[in-house]
């Protein structure tokens, strides 16, 4: 799951990695402040927060047993969050400009995509995840981006296995032009 869908992660009842325990935080931090504005908001954040509470308790409570690599873990998933969430802020942004540009509201958006109107405010608030097929329809609408609505960063750790699986493609080739194309491929992911 890139976008957290705090229903479903609800749902599940527990948090079960460091990234998703950032999404979280990051998560229920935005709908502390979405409450204000959003009353039906704030029981949300109160789950989410007991099951960032347990996570951390669970994990972190116990300092002498917290690992280096832990740690590292955490930061990296601390750096993806935000990334993510900046995101996901700026395309909440789009969305609702788009809207304005086109004299359309939330209701308007929520009969364009199917959805009731209480769904697509989840959506806008961060609640629940769009769908691909929501995207698509708000990009061939709007001309908004693709790249603006989806969120492509590739995960350190599936960067790392793509990248160690290209290396061994490479290495395993006597065919130098091969190997030229596999060394492109790995520059690709970092572009």
């Amino acid at each position: 799951m890139n976008e957290i869908d705090i229903k479903l992660l609800i749902r599940k009842g527990v948090i079960s990695s460091e990234l998703e325990l950032e999404r979280a935080s990051l998560a229920a931090r935005f709908l502390r402040l979405q409450s204000e504005d959003h009353p039906e908001l704030a029981s949300l954040e109160e789950q989410l927060s007991i099951l960032i509470r347990d996570y951390e308790s669970k994990y972190w409570s116990d300092f002498k047993q917290v690992t280096t690599k832990q740690v590292k873990e955490s930061d990296l998933a601390e750096k993806l969050a935000a990334k993510e969430f900046k995101f996901y802020k700026k395309r909440r942004e789009l969305i609702i400009k788009a809207l304005k540009q086109n004299q359309l509201n939330q209701n308007a958006l929520a009969a364009i995509l199917a959805h009731s109107k209480s769904y697509t405010s989840e959506l806008m608030n961060g609640v629940r995840s769009f769908s691909m097929n929501d995207l698509i329809i708000i990009h061939k609408l709007f001309g908004i981006k693709l790249e603006s609505l989806v969120f492509t960063e590739i995960p350190v750790e599936t960067e790392r296995r793509i990248k160690t699986a290209l290396e061994k493609t490479a290495s395993n080739s006597s065919n130098t032009k091969k190997t030229a194309q596999v060394t492109s491929l790995a520059k690709a992911l970092y572009s």
